[in-house]
């Protein structure tokens, strides 16, 4: 299911078992040597002088080849504990093997029988060690610490039975919530079967559910596209699966059950839907924050806090209340820019308006005021690049007049975006221009690379330097 539905813990523990295979054996491989030359079975002089160093590397190569061949890290091994099981069986067994055989083959020195046994026992120790603690980790903490990633399935009572079957029932990283209609709603008009599912992406979204799997019939067709709009509303993201195909039974009792190798159409694909990508950014994020907070906010915060003190009463940070991703809201910080008033929650700054102070015209203009966003950022409610976050009586508003206007909330809002180095910022007049600003969020949500974040962070400063028409 990880294929469709990302869980992040899953994510993190991908990363943390391939970090400690690796090294614990190489520390198995260094105690085996060690042994085996502290007792006297093998001349430690002799091997470090011509085979160490190779039969190190040899080993590691081979640890490296096995676990490939044998996608022992890949998502559909780490989401199964069984599959983790049998993947390490068959990469550890093929490393043993292919190392004994090329040590006896291209190295000869006094007591490798012994160098070999130890390196065998170190290993195989290892080995099990590791998966006896990681069975505590699959099977007990899932459930203590809640790491379960609901998902909801939709359909009719006749297609939903198997459909529920594949997606693995049993598995502890994710629980499956059912919502079955029957013929009445079959017979309804299209109308109302639109509205009717708008109801259930609204219940589910109110769980904090926001992966659905809906079993498609073909009338479905005449009206998926407002199936995915009224899905987008709610920020969930649908997933179509082919009715014919979700009434096949996949697996049984007495074979290995076969788990989501369903055919899924999905509403929206982006680079940022895969938990590998969303961790490369998070941890960029968190590199970038940290050096911000450290290194600048550090010394610019006091300097700029006594200015806007002795220019205005109140307080030096502006915290306004910004829709966040899934639509979750957050308190967004800035240097406080405008005199106190009680517009602030709803009413943008427009060309000349007399609530900005000149300190606070300065900060917007250089794009300084937006700096205390990287203690969202460091919170992990913001990315340094994203798009933009509105206020929440803007998302209410655009999102009933802008098509797909939902969709920039699958991710986490920025300090700058695609849309504000390319001239979309500031004051919004005309819908027009938020529905430019929401076709280039919703590019650079497809688009998404390490390297168009670098470019718009390259943009955003030199428009700082130079300052934009736009910034008021």
């Amino acid at each position: 299911m990880h294929r469709y539905v990302q869980n992040r813990v899953l994510a993190f523990l991908k990363i943390l078992l391939v970090m400690t295979d690796i090294v614990c054996l190489n520390i198995a491989f260094v105690v085996a040597f060690s042994l085996v030359t502290a007792y006297g079975l093998v001349d430690a002089t002799e091997v470090k002088s011509s085979n160490y160093f190779s039969l190190w590397m040899m080993f590691n190569l081979i640890a490296v080849v096995s676990a490939m061949f044998f996608k022992l890290y890949a998502d559909n091994t780490i989401e199964r504990l069984e599959n983790v099981f049998r993947m390490t069986a068959r990469t550890v067994a093929t490393l043993l093997l292919i190392f004994g055989g090329c040590t006896f083959i291209g190295h000869t020195f006094s007591g490798m029988p012994y160098f070999l046994g130890a390196v065998f026992a170190t290993v195989l120790f290892y080995t099990a060690v590791s998966r006896f603690l990681l069975t505590y980790v699959y099977t007990v903490l899932p459930r203590r610490l809640k790491w379960s990633k609901r998902v909801a399935l939709i359909g009719h009572n006749d297609h939903l039975g198997p459909l529920v079957g594949s997606f693995s029932p049993n598995n502890p990283f994710y629980s499956v919530d059912t919502i079955q209609y029957h013929d009445a709603m079959e017979k309804a008009s299209k109308d109302e079967k639109v509205a009717q599912f708008k109801r259930y992406f609204e219940q589910v979204s109110k769980l904090g559910i926001h992966d659905v799997f809906l079993v498609s019939t073909p009338d479905m067709t005449s009206y998926s596209k407002e199936l995915i709009m009224a899905a987008d509303h709610e920020c969930v993201q649908l997933n179509f699966v082919p009715a014919v195909t979700a009434s096949i039974n996949y697996g049984n009792e007495a074979t290995e059950r076969v788990t989501m190798q369903l055919p899924v159409l999905r509403s929206h694909e982006e680079s940022l839907s895969t938990m590998e990508n969303r961790i490369k950014k998070r941890l960029v994020d968190l590199f970038i924050s940290s050096m911000v907070i450290v290194f600048i906010l550090s010394w610019l915060v006091p300097i700029i806090g006594l200015i806007i003190k002795i220019q205005s009463p109140g307080p030096i940070f502006f915290k306004q209340p910004r829709s966040g991703r899934n639509n979750k809201s957050f308190g967004c910080y800035k240097f406080r820019s405008m005199v106190i008033n009680n517009e602030s929650g709803n009413k943008q700054a427009t060309k000349g308006d007399k609530r900005i102070t000149p300190i606070g015209a300065f900060l917007r203009k250089t794009n300084l005021d937006e700096f205390p966003q990287f203690i969202n950022v460091f919170l992990g409610q913001m990315s340094v690049v994203g798009p933009r976050p509105h206020m929440l009586s803007h998302t209410e508003h655009y999102s009933q007049l802008i098509q797909h206007y939902m969709v920039r909330q699958f991710v986490k809002p920025g300090i700058t975006g695609w849309a504000q180095v390319n001239g979309y910022r500031g004051e919004t007049k005309e819908p027009e221009l938020m529905a430019k600003r929401v076709e280039f969020d919703i590019e650079y949500m497809s688009n998404w690379s390490a390297m168009l974040d670098f470019k718009i962070v390259c943009m955003t400063a030199i428009n700082m330097v130079r300052g934009e028409k736009n910034a008021y």
